[in-house]
């Protein structure tokens, strides 16, 4: 059986993070041969892993791309060679590339975790993709914007959808809130559109809404900790501190899915949002922007709404379309969102993908 290696800079919290080793550990139950590794140690998945049957190793680095991209090297030798490597994120991609152009012998995938919308600062990043065999965002959106803009790449690009552990992230009774309490889940990030949401909630205050609470689970996002104190100076300023509570990371995200009534992302862009589809899979409707892969994951009138993340007004009607809605009409569109979590997003469709690559 083929030998594989996946590579990821940290098995801290994030979609990428959580997605590769699920990935491996799948990988692991079909029979491969397969080593996970990352160069940062952050152990938050690292048990799910272990449960999994894998151990994760991580490398000792400093922090530069060069004693990475050695260590890595020096780690493949030591293991004698992988017929596979498949890499999550810029930094590991990079490596991945940069050990075929120096002459090591293995086949690459390289993965697209964000659906870009201007190549930026990413284009050495890109052209090292002609060193990866396959090319696989998570979002279709994301494999549009690389065909069209390196034509070379598009024999190469090979979607394929986030799983979601639909055992895990399942429906359960709660108790109803005097309240109905809006969910979101994300990186407090300007990608995260947190500024907009708040001048939102604002208008729904003035508008004499008070039956409804917002809650937002997720860390300040690396290198925007001045945006995040700005969001907090908007929320006193706006006056909205009994509307909207802000939350840290948990690792019992589920528990918050379950309870909430519906379930918010009002990011600007996405690649294949995890978060949306875990509420989904939760039975929960949701509401998101009209942007990247969101319309391919919520069917819009049947079990969610979407609106243009940079209109508040947009965001304002649809909050109040959703909030309301007969609870009734909620609830069926919740089992609706649970039956295309199920249909549409399961470990096996999204590791028979990969094995088809691998076994070409």
């Amino acid at each position: 059986m083929k030998k594989i290696l996946c590579l990821i800079d940290t098995l801290g919290i994030g979609g990428a993070e959580r997605q590769m080793v699920g990935l491996a550990t799948l990988l692991k139950q079909k029979g491969y041969d397969v080593d996970l590794v990352a160069y940062h140690k952050d152990e938050f998945y690292a048990p799910i892993a272990r449960a999994g049957g894998i151990d994760p190793v991580f490398l000792s680095v400093k922090d530069s791309q060069w004693s990475k991209l050695k260590a890595v090297r020096q780690f493949i030798k030591q293991r004698h060679g992988y017929d596979w490597v498949i890499a999550y994120k810029g930094g590991p991609n990079a490596i991945g590339c940069l050990l075929k152009l120096i002459g090591m012998r293995f086949k690459l995938i390289v993965s697209e975790r964000i659906t870009n919308t201007t190549i930026g600062g990413k284009k050495r990043l890109f052209k090292l993709y002609r060193f990866a065999d396959y090319v696989v965002p998570n979002a279709y959106s994301q494999g549009e914007f690389l065909s069209a803009n390196f034509p070379w790449m598009k024999k190469k690009v090979v979607p394929i959808s986030n799983f979601t552990d639909t055992n895990y992230f399942s429906p359960a009774e709660c108790q109803s809130s005097e309240k109905q309490v809006i969910l979101t889940a994300a990186r407090v990030a300007r990608q995260k559109n947190t500024m907009r949401y708040l001048e939102a909630i604002s208008v729904l205050k003035k508008d004499g809404s008070d039956n409804i609470h917002f809650k937002w689970y997720g860390d300040v996002q690396r290198g925007e900790e001045d945006y995040a104190r700005a969001v907090k100076d908007k929320v006193e300023e706006l006056g909205i501190g009994d509307m909207i509570e802000f939350f840290p990371n948990v690792p019992n995200i589920v528990d918050y899915y379950r309870e909430c009534t519906f379930f918010c992302l009002p990011s600007t862009f996405e690649g294949f949002p995890n978060v949306v589809c875990e509420a989904m899979s939760c039975g929960k409707p949701v509401i998101c922007g009209r942007v990247c892969d969101n319309a391919r994951i919520v069917s819009e009138g049947k079990n969610g709404l979407l609106f243009d993340p940079k209109d508040v007004n947009d965001i304002v009607n649809t909050l109040k379309t959703m909030i309301s809605m007969p609870n009734e009409q909620r609830k069926q569109w919740g089992r609706e969102s649970r039956n295309l979590a199920v249909n549409m997003l399961s470990e096996e469709a999204f590791i028979n993908k990969y094995i088809d690559l691998i076994e070409r």
